[in-house]
């Protein structure tokens, strides 16, 4: 099990990397301007391929680390997801021309993965009656980083350049790693044969059995489904706001610093919104958690197409924050009951495949959007995702038997035992 205190160092490690990611890649249709593509519409195009090329890559590559991380233990997987990011994301500095920030962001996604590798750690190892408190807190800090990094890389970016943030992201990868292999306790592999118990060969024999099996894929669909919209909307609106503040009246001169205001604030209350949903886990179902966090999003996210003023956009983007926020963690709830601890590693890499296959189409499309129809769309369209994907898991959902024929059916079960 991971015990408190590694729990807590774990946080720190991953504040410091989330921040780090954070601290430049909303950023990127500006790095995309100062690389020779002068047209915000086809920066913003360009930067949805390039911020969608690591989740391509990402989905391609997750459960295979997945696979491997059931063998081989999940501190490890997260120690190469956090050390590899620190070489790519320095090298970014270096770039003269659009495609070479292109390659390495290609390249990323193949190595890297700090979120979805800390995530496996948390839901296999950590206590039953915790794990959904614990998903809250750690999706938590995720966010708190995600706000402070916009922010400061904002203020950064617009004092001393882009570029030099790449190498402050690069240190800051390297520290988080650091902190990971000399703070987090290492975790026993499930499949060591300390582990197995009093089964011995016998039940060494059933887990891999087990571990030739299918996931359950029917039971893993809504949180898949749930993080795959939840970062895709993440990610679209993120290529998309800067060019969209650009078009508001009101919105001032410093761009950059008012998106990463904007973003980090949302953060915050997405960090508001996955405390509460991790506590509601553990206490009720996470589907309907899910369900419900899907819809909210939805109905808070579509009126920001319409968005007249810095402080209406700014309000709506705070709520579906919120509810974005609660979706994530509620979703890594439902893939964590789906499966047993031996296939834990699996499932996460499947369900990271779903999270990267969302940074992928998320910029890509929001940039095309934004690109083609104005930047308008790239907030209605995932709007419109959210809530159709809300309203169909919510009549796929288990129907429990309730109501007046669940009483009469308790009544003549009863009286069936006093003949």
């Amino acid at each position: 099990m991971l015990g408190r205190l590694s729990f807590v160092l774990l946080l720190v490690s991953q504040l410091i990397a989330t921040m780090g990611f954070t601290f430049v890649m909303p950023f990127t249709p500006l790095y995309v301007q100062e690389l020779g593509v002068e047209d915000a519409g086809r920066a913003a195009a360009w930067a949805g391929f390039v911020n969608g090329a690591t989740g391509l890559t990402m989905a391609l590559a997750a459960p295979l680390w997945g696979r491997l991380a059931d063998r081989t233990g999940r501190k490890l997987m997260l120690l190469r997801a956090t050390l590899a990011g620190s070489v790519v994301v320095g090298l970014m500095g270096f770039v003269a021309v659009p495609w070479q920030l292109l390659v390495l962001r290609l390249l990323q996604g193949t190595v890297t993965g700090t979120v979805p590798a800390a995530t496996a750690l948390v839901a296999s190892d950590s206590p039953s009656r915790s794990v959904g408190t614990r998903l809250g807190a750690f999706q938590m800090i995720v966010f708190v980083a995600a706000a402070a990094g916009p922010v400061a890389g904002g203020i950064f970016a617009d004092l001393v350049g882009i570029r030099t943030s790449f190498f402050l992201t690069s240190a800051l990868l390297a520290a988080s790693g650091v902190l990971v292999l000399l703070g987090v306790s290492k975790v026993r592999s499930p499949r060591k044969k300390e582990d197995l118990g009093d089964g011995g060969v016998a039940e060494e024999e059933d887990r891999e059995d087990e571990g030739t099996a299918p996931l359950p894929y029917k039971r893993m669909m809504p949180g898949l489904v749930a993080l795959f919209l939840a970062h895709v909307t993440i990610t679209s609106v993120a290529v998309s706001l800067p060019g969209f503040l650009s078009s508001i009246e009101g919105a001032g001169d410093s761009i950059a610093s008012l998106t990463g205001q904007i973003i980090g604030t949302a953060a915050l209350t997405a960090a508001l919104g996955s405390v509460l949903a991790g506590r509601l886990g553990d206490r009720f179902a996470a589907g309907r958690v899910v369900v419900w966090s899907l819809v909210l999003a939805g109905l808070t996210m579509i009126p920001q197409a319409w968005a007249a003023g810095v402080p209406e956009l700014w309000v709506l983007r705070l709520a579906t924050g919120a509810f974005l926020g609660a979706a994530i963690p509620a979703a890594n709830m439902v893939i964590k009951e789906a499966v047993s601890l031996e296939r834990q590693g699996a499932a996460f890499g499947v369900a990271s495949s779903a999270v990267a296959a969302g940074f992928a189409v998320g910029p890509v499309g929001g940039g095309l959007l934004a690109s083609t129809l104005g930047f308008s769309a790239a907030f209605l369209v995932p709007g419109m995702l959210l809530l159709t994907a809300g309203a169909a898991l919510w009549t796929m959902r288990p129907r429990p038997r309730t109501g007046i024929r669940a009483v009469w059916r308790t009544i003549a079960a009863q009286l069936a035992r006093l003949h």
